[in-house]
């Protein structure tokens, strides 16, 4: 089905569109599941590191409540902005642009840091936990979530293999790119290099469902840069393609994936 027949059209580029169309789908789930897992408690206070438009900073504020505080800390400004925007009446919520390298924080200053599907993208991931341990007061939890390979998650998988068929090498390896944590020995690693105790890595299984097969490819491929990639020929030859390559996850309500993440629980 082309977009002309559907009707279905993507509103809004870059983080707006990521607002709307990739939180609900991606970060929901994650981020209650993130939340849960540190034991979030009323009143403590939050750093949310690469925090995207907020939504982690979003939950976790409801869970504090209004004796706590959340600081979400981005290096994109434009990120920010809708962050800021649609945490307006969030009282709790302070949002400051910096560097997960290199955080705009006081040492020893909060309960809990938290860091949802970004620790791939940084270019040095023991550095971002050492100063995710430098920012936690003694006794505090860090938690953190990341895509497995792609061989985990199949709808990328495929949608890589499609990329790589119809737009060439460069558009696959942008697809590829957050999908690079091999085990759990290598997520251990970077905290317990860092100085943290009572380290768990889980394996998070959930399932990732869109409306369509159309849906998957317009919203997974709306961040990449090359403008090729969102002309109607080279959508329409995309959407067929997965069409072919995901049959048997198509069901009467849309297709829907296996999907899997490791999760990071420690200590300070």
């Amino acid at each position: 089905m082309t977009s002309n027949e559907s009707g279905f059209q993507l509103k809004g580029t870059g983080p707006e569109a990521y607002e709307r169309y990739m939180v609900p789908i991606h970060c929901l789930t994650r981020a209650e599941d993130l939340i849960d897992r540190v034991s979030l408690q009323p009143g403590e206070h939050v750093l949310d590191v690469a925090c995207g438009t907020g939504i982690v900073s979003r939950y976790a504020a409801r869970r504090v409540g209004y004796l706590g505080h959340v600081t979400g800390v981005e290096l994109n400004p434009a990120m920010l902005q809708i962050a800021r925007e649609v945490s307006a009446y969030v009282e709790q919520i302070k949002f400051l642009e910096g560097s997960a390298l290199d955080l705009p924080v006081s040492d020893s200053q909060f309960d809990v840091v938290l860091c949802q599907q970004a620790i791939m993208f940084f270019p040095d991931r023991h550095a971002a936990a050492r100063e995710m341990y430098r920012a936690l007061k003694p006794g505090g939890r860090v938690g953190l979530n990341v895509w497995r390979t792609p061989e985990f998650n199949p709808a990328f998988d495929h949608l890589i293999t499609a990329l790589e068929k119809h737009a060439g090498a460069e558009a696959g390896a942008f697809m590829r790119s957050p999908f690079i944590m091999k085990s759990v020995a290598e997520m251990r690693s970077f905290f317990e290099q860092a100085g943290f105790s009572d380290i768990s890595v889980i394996n998070r299984i959930d399932t990732l469902r869109y409306p369509s097969v159309e849906h998957l490819v317009r919203y997974e491929t709306l961040n990449i840069p090359d403008p090729e990639i969102h002309k109607k020929e080279m959508q329409e030859a995309l959407i067929g393609e997965m069409n072919r390559l995901v049959e048997a996850y198509i069901d009467d309500h849309g297709v829907a994936f296996p999907v899997q993440d490791f999760v990071v629980v420690a200590r300070r």
